[in-house]
């Protein structure tokens, strides 16, 4: 008994069957295609998102005895850095720097010259604050001046 209504529903169950067939070919055909064409990509897009570098400036609580009074205390210093590629640029202010810092020019030379492809050189680690003040002073381009912590 072949009737029309069963050729009918027969022909809707396979277009239907073509359908699901085709859809889940596509699913699986885009997931393949992101995991191994677009991987990279996907990935550096995940990472923006969820990787984050902050930092977290702290300094070393104090210890004290057992009656409260101060053992070791950390106090705020500032250390004179520099970047050599801008102070080669204004060699110019060379004697200034090299005066407040207490060195010779041909030290500071030495120091900028050896590491002039480098964008970080210490000058001065923990500074006293009136050296500190002398560097503010000056103005140098490329010589800075970091906050950190002496015990």
């Amino acid at each position: 008994m072949n009737g029309p209504t069963e050729r009918a529903s027969s022909g809707r169950r396979y277009l239907v069957l073509t359908v699901l067939i085709v859809a889940a070919g596509a699913l699986v055909w885009r997931a393949l295609d992101l995991q191994l064409h677009q991987q990279e990509f996907l990935q550096n897009q995940g990472d923006a998102r969820h990787l984050r570098v902050m930092p977290l400036p702290s300094h070393r609580g104090s210890v004290v005895d057992r009656n409260g009074d101060p053992l070791a205390v950390s106090t705020p210093v500032d250390s004179v850095w520099a970047n050599p590629k801008e102070l080669a640029a204004a060699r110019d202010a060379w004697p200034a720097l090299a005066s407040a810092l207490a060195w010779d020019d041909d030290r500071l030379h030495r120091t900028i010259a050896g590491r002039i492809q480098r964008e970080f050189v210490y000058l001065q680690r923990h500074a006293r604050p009136a050296l500190a003040a002398r560097v503010t002073e000056l103005q140098v381009p490329g010589g800075y001046l970091q906050r950190e912590y002496r015990r």
